[in-house]
Formats: structure tokens, sequence, C-alpha cells
């Protein structure tokens, strides 16, 4: 027979917060979100308790944790990585992708949502795994951790996680693997220390992009259409020498050209 319950609590468990002095041993999380709270404070400040949990007791002294409900923003804010180790996960709204930063490069690559649905069910298992016999894990093994939930916390992160054009841009610190930003950044360089204003000096946009090309080569980039690399310069030089572009250069041929006068370009 079933003991009898003399209580039954709704709770949003949190670990209370100790004074630094406080000399006392390690907190123990004893519910799913203690665990998770320890483990991501940041999204638990933002985003508040990851489940709503019941605690049964029975006159004879045994107590019941049971998960019934899930805090979706929470886990999306957890996809999002633990910065203090520099995990970063971000959703770049103008390519509708996820990135993820690669530790070792310190660089952002691709990922996708069918990965970070893995990777949520996985940390939802691992908290199980931690767990005592105190907490009901039937919620946590099977809703929770089924596939409508996880599409659920992915397709959450794409708002909370979600990051503008600037996040990746020529000014920005983040960088990623073969992004566009790259050639502009590397633009910036070329016409910063690589070209100067000079009385009388003539530059083609033909003989910048084949410098270019050589400066991409050193960085392992590969080359970029000509049409492309004159937008680029086009603002760039403009903004630098207040020059613009224009189809009267002469060459080396002394034929006409586009590019831009009274600018030289030095050595790569």
């Amino acid at each position: 027979m079933a003991p009898d319950l003399i209580s039954t609590t709704f709770e949003l468990n949190l670990p209370k917060k100790r004074h630094l002095l406080d000399d006392l041993p390690p907190f123990k999380p004893s519910t799913p979100s203690e665990w998770f709270a320890l483990k991501f404070p940041e999204q638990i400040e933002r985003f508040g308790s990851p489940f709503l949990e019941v605690r049964q007791s029975t006159c004879d002294g045994i107590s019941l944790i049971t998960p019934v409900h899930i805090n979706v923003d929470f886990f999306a804010a957890m996809l999002g990585g633990d910065l203090r180790l520099g995990h970063s996960v971000i959703y770049f709204e103008p390519e509708l992708q996820f990135y993820y930063r690669e530790p070792m490069l310190q660089l952002y690559k691709i990922t996708t949502p069918e990965k970070l649905q893995t990777y949520y069910r996985a940390l939802i298992l691992r908290c199980l795994q931690d767990m005592t016999c105190d907490v009901s894990k039937i919620n946590m093994f099977a809703e929770f951790r089924s596939d409508k939930t996880a599409r659920a916390v992915v397709q959450r992160a794409k708002s909370i996680l979600a990051a503008g054009p600037d996040f990746f841009s020529a000014t920005s610190p983040h960088q990623r693997i073969k992004g566009a930003e790259l050639y502009e950044r590397l633009a910036r360089v070329f016409v910063e220390s690589m070209l100067e204003k000079r009385d009388g000096a003539n530059l083609t946009v033909t003989q910048a992009y084949n410098l270019f090309l050589k400066l991409a080569q050193q960085r392992n980039l590969e080359a970029i259409p000509r049409i492309t690399f004159k937008e680029l310069l086009r603002d760039l030089i403009n903004e630098k020498y207040g020059v613009c572009v224009r189809r009267d250069v002469l060459n080396e041929n002394q034929k006409q050209q586009e590019g831009w006068k009274w600018v030289v370009a030095l050595t790569v």
C-alpha cells in the first residue's frame, strides 16, 4: 500500500547563495533545477529556474522531486554555451544559420539544429545520471528528451541567440572560417598599409586586383571575383584618400582603364 502524502508543493529550485567566507562543504545539487543552475548561472539570472518541480512528502519522511514543466527559454539560452569557458553559439540571422566557436582556432564554424538538439538531450541525460533516487526521472528521460521538446528548445534559441549583420562585420572581433568579412578586413589592410597617395600616380583596378590576390594567397584565402574586389575598394579608397574610381586612368601601355588617380601601390 502506498504511503499517505502529507504535502505537495510546487517549487522553482535554485541553489542558495553563499557568502565567500562561509566555511561550508561544496554545494551538491539535489534537484535537476539546481544541477543546471550551478553549471549555467548567467542563464539562470536572465531566464530563471530550468524546471517547475513538484515535491511530494509522505508521513514516513520520504520526499520525491518530480520535474513537471520545462523552462524553454532557459534551455534555449543554455545552448549559447558557458562564456566563462569561452564557449559560444549564435544564430546568425542574415544567413538563418547557427554558428559555434571552435575552441582551438577561436573561429566560428557552422553547426546544425540537429547537433544542438543532440547536445541538449545529452545534458539532460548527464543531469539525470547525477540525481539520486529522490528524483523522479520519467519526465526528464522521456518527455523532456523527446524530439518535440528538443526541436522547441532549438527553435526558441533562434530568437534568444540571434546575432545581426554586425556580428561578423569587418570591424567586429568575431571571426568565422572563410567568411565574406575576411576579405573586407584584408581589403582594409591592403588600403591602409599597401597604398599611398602620391602626385601624378595612377593605380588601375587590374593592378590593385592582382596585388590583392597575392596578398589573399599568402593568407590562404581563395580568389574573389574582380567585381567584388572593386566594390570593396571603391568606398575604402574614397574614405582613406578622397578619390573615386574613374575610367581614364592610364596603365603601363598608356591605355585608359578603370582605376584611381593620385594613388600608388607599394610592394606586397
